[in-house]
């Protein structure tokens, strides 16, 4: 109630805030796991609270009926890390393949444009920097939106058509090729592991070292700080490392899941009738957009790479 006694009317829109739909999806609670310790304050004189990384939650799994699939869930993850983030234009479209092109001779995205001939919309991409900056930064990579669309669709039905034919060898062979590329990586990625939990060790070693001495009276307090920092600030830059390299590790057995999981997308959209951005999410990390060709029978180069290197054997079995 205001200061003249009238009641003032609440601004009730109906619609969920950007904020709550954004929590809503990286709540674990839908897939019936109880996440504790998710917030925190400063301390017990300042209040203020802050989110902790996820790393620090307490997650106690299978803890209640889930309401959505763990696929689902995955599928919403795959997104986030997705490099298209899905831009409107301003008349509230997006496009399929929005977010997704990239320019291969500067590197950067490509941006989405349209013409309005007659009250009818057509769509186009071009090298974003060349449109801001100009000549000066990257020339043009025009296409129209049409034009690579059918390019990308036809590719994937391609591809669909041929692990239906021969889906077994593929699978195999993918496998395969995958399994040597993989074991040269693991062996790597043990080598610098074991390498960096041994100076890991050495550092801890180090710092309890340099606080005996200053105990001792052997060292001086400045330098036993200056140390124990130093060795400090190594030792967790080197555990950032060794996480990257064990989730990388992770990454590398998961081959044959991974590849099932695509061979099973791809083959949804054997018939597709149009591109989707459904589509470009499961399947497409990003496309590579070359230069139109300078001559008459020049080929252009689009480089699509999928999210799963199965499609480098596709290809080879596709030339045979």
């Amino acid at each position: 109630m205001d200061k003249y006694g009238i009641v003032g009317k609440r601004n009730h829109f109906g619609l969920w805030s950007f904020c709550a739909v954004n929590s809503i999806l990286k709540n674990p609670t839908y897939l019936g796991h109880m996440a504790q310790q998710r917030w925190s304050s400063i301390s017990y004189k300042n209040h203020k609270r802050y989110k902790k990384d996820e790393s620090e939650w307490i997650v106690v799994k299978n803890t209640h009926e889930p309401i959505i699939t763990q696929e689902l869930w995955d599928k919403v993850r795959e997104v986030e890390k997705s490099v298209a983030q899905g831009r409107k234009t301003k008349r509230g479209y997006t496009h399929p393949l929005s977010g997704f092109l990239f320019c291969a001779d500067c590197g950067g995205k490509m941006k989405l444009n349209y013409i309005n001939r007659d009250g009818k919309l057509y769509f186009n991409f071009n090298c974003g920097n060349h449109m801001r900056i100009g000549k000066a930064y990257c020339f043009s990579h025009f296409i129209q939106a049409k034009d690579i669309e059918a390019i990308v669709l036809d590719d994937i039905r391609e591809m669909a058509q041929r692990i239906v034919i021969d889906e077994k060898v593929i699978r195999e062979e993918f496998i395969r090729h995958n399994t040597e590329l993989a074991d040269k990586a693991i062996k790597t990625a043990k080598k610098e592991l074991q390498v960096k939990r041994k100076r890991t060790e050495e550092l801890s070693r180090l710092m309890q070292l340099a606080y005996e001495d200053r105990l001792k009276g052997k060292m001086p307090e400045d330098i036993c700080i200056g140390f124990i920092q130093k060795y400090s600030e190594e030792q967790k830059r080197l555990e950032t490392e060794i996480a990257e390299l064990e989730t990388r590790l992770t990454e590398t057995t998961n081959t044959i899941q991974s590849a099932d999981e695509f061979i099973r997308n791809i083959k949804k959209y054997l018939e597709a009738p149009e591109l989707t951005r459904e589509m470009c999410y499961e399947l497409i990390d990003r496309i590579v957009v070359g230069s139109a060709p300078k001559t008459e029978g020049e080929d252009r180069v689009i480089d699509i790479i999928y999210k799963v290197d199965i499609a480098s054997v596709l290809r080879y079995k596709l030339k045979k």
